[in-house]
C-alpha cells in the first residue's frame, strides 16, 4: 500500500528537499492549493512502472496469462532497439520489460536485471503500486515450460 501525504503549496515551497526525499522513499505527495489537489509527486521509478503497467492494461487485447504459453524471453538488444526506435526515451524500455514480465515471457529477476534494479526492490515496488506479481509457475505445465525454456 502506498503511503500518501497531503501538503499545501506553501509547505512544498518551504520544505522542497524533504518532500522530494519522502517521494523517493515511496510516499505519494499530494499538493493542494485553495482546498483543491493540484499535483502529485511520486518517485520517478514508480512513475515509469505505473506508466508501463497502464499502457499494458490499456491494450485492447492485453494478453491474459495463458498457462500453455511458452516464455519467449527478452534480450538486452531488443530493449536497446526499442529505446532507439523511441528516440532514446527510457520509458520505451520500461514499457517493453514490464509487458514482457506481465505476459509471462520473463521472470521478475530478469525484469529487474534489464531495468538495473534489485529484484527485491522491484518486487516491493510492484507490491506497493498494486501491480500483479507472478511468483513461480501457476501450473505444472507452466513449470515444465519454464524448465524447457531454460
Amino acid at each position: 500500500m502506498t503511503v500518501q501525504t497531503t501538503i499545501s503549496r506553501t509547505d512544498l515551497a518551504r520544505s522542497t528537499r524533504q518532500t522530494i526525499e519522502q517521494a523517493r522513499r515511496g510516499q505519494t505527495i499530494l499538493v493542494r492549493s485553495y482546498g483543491e489537489e493540484q499535483v502529485a509527486i511520486i518517485d520517478a521509478l514508480d512513475y515509469r512502472l505505473l506508466r508501463a503497467a497502464a499502457l499494458y492494461r490499456a491494450q485492447p487485447n492485453a494478453p491474459a496469462h495463458e498457462t500453455a504459453a511458452i516464455p519467449q524471453g527478452l534480450a538486452e538488444s531488443d530493449v536497446e532497439a526499442a529505446v532507439a526506435q523511441a528516440g532514446g526515451d527510457p520509458q520505451a524500455a520500461w514499457d517493453l520489460i514490464v509487458a514482457a514480465y506481465l505476459d509471462g515471457h520473463i521472470s521478475l529477476g530478469r525484469a529487474a536485471t534489464l531495468l538495473n534494479q534489485s529484484r527485491f526492490e522491484l518486487q516491493a515496488r510492484f507490491s506497493r503500486l498494486g501491480i500483479t506479481l507472478r511468483l513461480g509457475p501457476l501450473s505444472v505445465a507452466e513449470g515444465r515450460a519454464e524448465y524447457e525454456a531454460l
